[in-house]
C-alpha cells in the first residue's frame, strides 16, 4: 500500500482525528452485535480505529479540511454504528500502525493495510477488499516507459515501510539485468512521489490499483498505468492476536452489512465495486 491526493501535507504525524458523537451514530446499532462487543471496548463507547493518511479513495481529507473521507472511513463508521459505538480515528505514520494496535492503544487498523503472512505473526486480519500493485507515472513519460522492463536503471519512489518496497525490488530483479536494477527510494507520501517524478528525481511510483484509478479520475490525462496489475492481494482489518473477541464481532457486523447491501453501497459510493470480496475471510493471505 500507499499514498496520496488530495491531502493536507504533514497529516502523517500522530494526529488524532475524532468524529463527534451524534444521536444517529447509535441509531443503526444491532442489539445482538452490540451485546457481543467485549466489555473493555463497550465500556468506552468508542471503536478506536488507527489509520495512516492519506490514500484516496480509501482514506483522505480535502485540502484545508480535517473531515475524514474515503471507503475505509465510511466502512469503519458503518461497523461502529452496528456495534453501538462511536468511531475514533487515530492517524499515525505508516510504520507505527502495528505498534499502535499490539500495544493496545487502538482496537484495530483499517487503512488499506495488506494481509501478509509475516504480519500474521502479530496480527489477525479480516480480508475485506481486493487490490493489486501497479506502477504509474506522469503522462510525459508515456512514450519511453510502457512496461515494467522499461523501468530498469530508473528510479521508482515507493511509500516508506510498505509491502510495495519489496515488491518493486523483487520485480526489478526478475526483469532487469543485474547491473541495471530498478532503484527504489522510500518516501512517505504519494504527493511527494509525484513531486519527485515531476522534478526528475524519479521516473515512476507504485500504488494500489484503486489509488491509481482515483488519481486518474481526479486529474484526467495527467497519469497512466505502466504494465499490468500484479500481486492481486487483499487489504485486511487488523487486530492484535489477543483481541479475537472483537475481531469476531466485527466479522459478524461485516457479514450483516454484506447481507443487507450496505457493504456494496459503500463500495459503489467510491466506484470500487470490482474490489469487493465475495466472502470475508480471516488471515486469508498465504504469502
Amino acid at each position: 500500500m500507499k499514498r496520496l491526493l488530495p491531502m493536507v501535507l504533514g497529516l502523517a504525524s500522530a494526529t488524532f482525528l475524532s468524529l463527534a458523537a451524534t444521536g444517529a451514530a447509535h441509531a443503526a446499532a444491532d442489539e445482538k452485535l452490540a451485546a457481543a462487543v467485549p466489555d473493555a471496548v463497550r465500556d468506552t463507547g468508542k471503536l478506536n480505529v488507527t489509520i495512516s493518511l492519506a490514500y484516496p479513495p480509501m482514506e483522505y481529507n480535502d485540502a484545508g479540511s480535517t473531515e475524514l473521507k474515503g471507503f475505509d472511513i465510511d466502512l469503519a463508521k458503518a461497523i461502529a454504528e452496528r456495534l453501538g459505538l462511536t468511531p475514533d480515528f487515530q492517524n499515525v505514520e505508516f510504520p507505527q500502525l502495528i505498534p499502535q494496535v499490539v500495544t493496545g492503544r487502538s482496537d484495530l487498523i483499517m487503512t488499506a493495510f495488506s494481509d501478509k503472512v509475516e504480519r500474521q505473526t502479530q496480527l489477525d486480519f479480516i480480508d475485506y477488499f481486493k487490490t493489486g500493485n501497479v506502477f504509474y507515472s506522469t503522462a510525459d513519460h508515456q512514450d519511453e516507459i510502457k512496461v515494467e522492463a522499461d523501468l530498469c536503471g530508473k528510479t521508482v519512489a515507493v511509500a516508506t515501510g510498505t509491502s510495495w518496497v519489496t515488491w518493486a525490488e523483487e520485480l526489478g530483479k526478475s526483469v532487469c539485468p543485474a547491473d541495471k536494477l530498478i532503484n527504489v527510494i522510500q518516501i512517505p507520501t504519494q504527493a511527494e512521489h509525484i513531486m519527485q517524478i515531476r522534478q526528475g528525481r524519479a521516473q515512476a511510483s507504485v500504488i494500489g490499483l484503486e489509488g491509481l484509478l482515483d488519481l486518474m479520475k481526479q486529474e484526467p490525462g495527467k497519469f497512466y498505468q505502466i504494465g499490468e496489475v500484479a500481486e492481486i492481494n487483499h487489504y485486511g482489518i487488523a487486530f492484535a492476536k489477543a483481541n479475537g473477541e472483537l475481531r469476531d464481532v466485527v466479522l459478524a457486523a461485516l457479514n450483516a452489512m454484506k447481507a443487507d447491501g450496505t457493504y456494496a453501497e459503500i463500495l459503489d459510493r467510491y466506484g470500487l465495486k470490482q474490489a469487493g470480496v465475495e466472502e470475508f475471510t480471516i488471515n486469508g493471505a498465504t504469502k
